[in-house]
């Protein structure tokens, strides 16, 4: 006997139904493993994995940061996930390549190597997208230019009279072309306009009122640089516990990026603040003069190679 209409859909219905329960499970209680590439919007990490994916590992009040030791794990803050950190997610995915975290783990030999990586890096992931959105506006000018140029070179056809001037007019344009062009292939090219250096007290990241005096003349200055960025890197005296010596350093890091925000300068014009910890020491730490010049914070403007050309 074959089975009516109305039971041929609900036979579809439940194999439907099945079919969405599997794919759902599919994406239940996920684990990836990768180096954070960067930080995206809402503190978001973009992960590149092991398989050579690029996968958006989405934080929440939730998720759970551990750094795993010979003792056990241990609690940390999500300001720990800077790029160049290997790291183990478990989640559950919300599209292919968006994974909603619910733990967030990684080892301390993995931490120490992204410290050092953080040390060298200049480029970073705001400045990045920075230069993209100056590229993409680049490339909407250059289009619209050469629909100039189509429209012009349309005009000279029907206007034979005026083949001269527009000529002229391709010309300039084309050589306009050829400068921009040139200026998008040095976007990461930076030179160093001036450096500023905050010393901090002992064991302290809280900023004297003349550095904020300076911090707020250089903020003044920075914003009439065009194409400029600010990098920020905060030391430590090699003195007392390396992971407080690495957290102090963060911390004066972070404090003076917060002055430079506070008058005008906009985070997508600042390098994440680099937590240098103890290296690159500049006096020595058997004084006490030495120790206070090493407990500072670098603060650069730098100004792009291809915008200072135009």
């Amino acid at each position: 006997m074959q089975p009516g209409p109305m039971r041929q859909r609900a036979i579809l219905g439940l194999v439907l139904v099945g079919g969405l329960g599997l794919s759902t499970g599919a994406f239940a209680d996920d684990h990836i493993k990768g180096v954070i590439q960067g930080r995206g919007a809402n503190g978001a990490l973009m992960v590149l994995t092991d398989d050579s994916s690029n996968v958006t590992v989405v934080m929440s009040d939730y998720t759970k940061v551990r750094r795993v030791t010979a003792t056990g794990d241990k609690k940390m803050s999500s300001s720990e996930l800077v790029p160049g950190l290997r790291i183990r997610v478990k989640g559950e995915y919300e599209a292919a390549n968006r994974l909603l975290a619910s733990h967030v783990k990684f080892y301390k030999s993995d931490q120490k190597i992204a410290q050092a990586i953080q040390g060298g890096i200049a480029p970073t992931d705001q400045r990045v997208a920075a230069n993209q959105q100056r590229i993409e506006q680049n490339e909407k000018t250059i289009a619209q230019q050469q629909q100039t140029l189509q429209r012009q070179g349309q005009q000279i056809v029907s206007n034979k009279g005026e083949i001269d001037v527009n000529e002229q007019k391709i010309v300039a344009t084309t050589g306009a072309l050829a400068a921009t062009n040139a200026r998008i292939a040095n976007l990461d090219d930076f030179n160093a306009i001036s450096t500023i250096t905050v010393y901090f007290q002992n064991g302290r990241a809280s900023i004297a009122p003349n550095y904020k005096a300076q911090l707020e003349e250089f903020a003044g200055k920075a914003k009439s640089v065009r194409g400029y960025v600010v990098q920020v890197q905060g030391y430590a005296s090699a003195v007392g516990a390396n992971a407080l010596n690495q957290r102090l350093s963060m911390q004066r890091a972070q404090a003076v990026t917060a002055v430079l925000q506070q008058h005008g300068i906009p985070p997508t014009s600042i390098v994440v603040p680099a937590a240098m910890g103890v290296t690159d020491q500049v006096g020595s730490n058997k004084t006490a003069k030495g120790q206070a010049e090493n407990r500072r914070t670098v603060v650069t403007l730098l100004q792009n190679k291809g915008i200072a050309e135009r």
